[in-house]
Formats: C-alpha cells, structure tokens, sequence
C-alpha cells in the first residue's frame, strides 16, 4: 500500500464531519491540546495523534472493555506463542525488545481500524475523519492482513482463482467477520478460542441438515474440515528473521514463500472442531528467527508444531482435490508427509504428519 503525503493523513476533505456525532464534541474532548490558545504551537501542547488508544471508552465501554483483551488489541496470541517456545517476555529482556520492534507494530486501536489505515500500513486518515462502522476491506483490513489472506481471497497468486465469497458475491471481510473481531470478553491465544468466530456452517446450515445425495458430505462432514476439500493451493512463508537495519529502523527477512497445499492431523482437535484431517499452514517464524537480538531466545521452539491449524480464504465448489474419491484417497501429494518437513522441525510437528493415508476406493 502506498505511503499518504503527510498532508494527506490529516486532511479534512469536507465540512460535514463537523455535523456528525464525533464532530460535535469537539475537537479537544479526543485530542487534548488546548482550544482557548491562539498560538498553533500552545494550543497543540499535549496532542494525542491517536486518542483511540485510550479515549474511546468514554463513550464506547461496552466494546472498549471486550476489546482491551482481544487479539488485535493485546497481541496475545504472539505472546502465548513466544512463551509456550520458551521465550522470555519480561521487561527489559532482550525478547520482550524485538516484540516490541517488530511485532507491537501489528497491535491495533480503535482508530486504525474505523477512521485511518493501521499504522504498520503508513497511518493516516481513510476517507477524510470519517468514522466508519464496518472497516474497509482495501484500507484497513487487507492493509495488515494482505500478503496471505488478502491475495488468497482477491485471487492475486498466480493461476490461483479467488475465493468464490469475493468473486461471485463480493462480499467483504465484514460480512462473516464481524462480532469476533473485537474479541469475546475472554483471553484468548488463538483466533480459534473465541466463541464468535465464524464457522462455514454459521452460513451452509443446509450441507449439515441435507446432504443431498453428495456422498463426499455423508461421509466427511464429521472428520474432514471444509477446508480439504474447498480450499486449493495457499502461500505458506520460512525462515522469518527480524533485525535492526542501517538506518536504525525495524526490519524483516525470510525465504520466499511458497505455494503449497497440506492435509495433516488436527492440531487443535476438541468438540467445536472434530475433524481427524485439517489443512495446515507454516509459520513464518524459526528457532532463529530473534537471534539479532539475543542467543537462543527461543529455547523450546520445537514445543508447538510449525505447521499449524489453517483457514485459506481462498473457497471454491469444485477443486482438484474433490473431482472424486480417488482424487483424494490415495494420493500422497495432498498430505503433509515427512519428506514435506525439513528435518529440524520433524520432532515437533509428528503430532500432524501424516504416516497413513486413506486408501483408495476405486470411485
């Protein structure tokens, strides 16, 4: 995305935003400063550029104190992350400063999501100060969620079509992502815990009350997540390392990513995701991935699998791997196997390989 002129950040395009609700409390109720002074330099003493970091929930407490602990907010699935490898994240350690560098960046207030672009996308204001209800897709939530889902779901990888929700409906990430993200009112460590996330089914009640005859759903539905069978091809990122660079600011290296599609065991198996087989995603992150900063910052990396729970945004109807039975059953390449893991991280992803594979039926 591109960087805003530093005029256009902070650009009022038209007088109504003077008549809305926000504009009739006055500018200093959410920035400070002072309104009675005359001089710009006195009057703009003690400015907050971002009074959403705080001052929202004034009027907002409802959804301010649900959003407090929520992952956007508290970056609380990084940390729980970091702490289960066996990263230090106290005060002052030498971990606790590259989160700060290089993942605090990806923390986001109110502001960034309902009036300017998130800050790790340059900031500045979307559309005037206009407050907006639903985020936009193309300046708020693609602007930090762009290199994986957001080219997933708009079909920008190469000979990957776009997800059928984009192509056919148009429909934006607020249309199923909507009560989630501003948490549930209890921690979580993935986006998987909290109770409002939105599930195929929330939409397709139908695939689950009448099969129709498919015999892919009468079998399936109970051990395969949607996912298997609907989603196709997905970016899958290495080797991330993070590092300060010449010029004293934060930056990031990795291996380029590659395009990859993975059948393993269920990670997070439980009630609410039954499924024996799920598709997987790597991490970006490896056990040297803070090394800049520290040796053996990450002491028991190979604690969580990297190859983890997914959801590729990138649905279709039909796909290579649903054509038939025998599409599927039989067919190694579809699976996550030894041979797909490299060897340092074999150990901790054994829980998700897959060493038997469904046979095949002749259909």
């Amino acid at each position: 995305m591109p960087p805003l002129e530093v005029w256009q950040k902070v650009f009022l395009k038209d007088a109504e935003f003077v008549q809305s609700t926000h504009g009739k409390v006055g500018c200093v109720i959410c920035h400070g400063g002072d309104s009675r002074e005359e001089d710009k330099e006195l009057a703009h003493v003690a400015l907050v550029v971002d009074p959403s970091e705080g001052n929202c929930n004034t009027c907002h407490k409802d959804i301010a104190h649900v959003n407090d602990i929520s992952l956007h907010t508290s970056l609380s699935g990084f940390k729980s992350v970091l702490e289960a490898r066996g990263g230090n994240l106290e005060e002052g350690s030498p971990l606790a400063v590259a989160f700060e560098n290089h993942c605090q960046q990806c923390h986001t207030s109110c502001g960034q999501c309902h009036v300017s672009r998130p800050d790790e996308a340059g900031g500045g204001l979307v559309s005037g100060h206009e407050f907006r209800g639903t985020p936009s897709m193309q300046y708020n939530c693609i602007a930090c969620h762009g290199s994986r889902v957001g080219a997933e779901y708009l079909g920008e990888n190469e000979g990957i079509p776009g997800d059928v929700h984009w192509t056919k409906e148009s429909m934006v990430c607020a249309k199923c992502h909507s009560q989630e993200l501003h948490g549930s009112g209890q921690s979580a460590t993935t986006r998987y815990q909290n109770p409002y996330v939105v599930k195929c089914e929330d939409c397709h009640q139908d695939v689950w009350t009448n099969t129709g005859g498919n015999h892919q759903h009468e079998q399936h539905l109970g051990d395969l997540q949607c996912q298997v069978c609907h989603s196709v091809t997905y970016k899958n990122c290495y080797s991330c390392h993070v590092a300060i660079d010449q010029a004293g600011l934060p930056c990031r290296t990795s291996d380029p990513s590659e395009m990859h599609f993975e059948i393993g065991y269920n990670p997070l198996r439980s009630s609410e995701r039954p499924y024996k087989y799920v598709v997987l995603r790597h991490v970006p992150t490896c056990v040297g991935t803070c090394d800049y900063y520290g040796d053996s910052l990450l002491p028991d990396f190979n604690a969580l699998p990297t190859w983890k729970y997914a959801t590729p945004h990138n649905i279709q109807l039909n796909t290579p791997q649903n054509e038939s039975c025998d599409a599927c059953h039989g067919n190694r390449e579809l699976f996550l196997t030894e041979e797909d893991v490299i060897p340092a991280e074999r150990e901790a992803n054994k829980g998700v390989i897959v060493n038997e594979f469904p046979e095949t039926v002749g259909r």
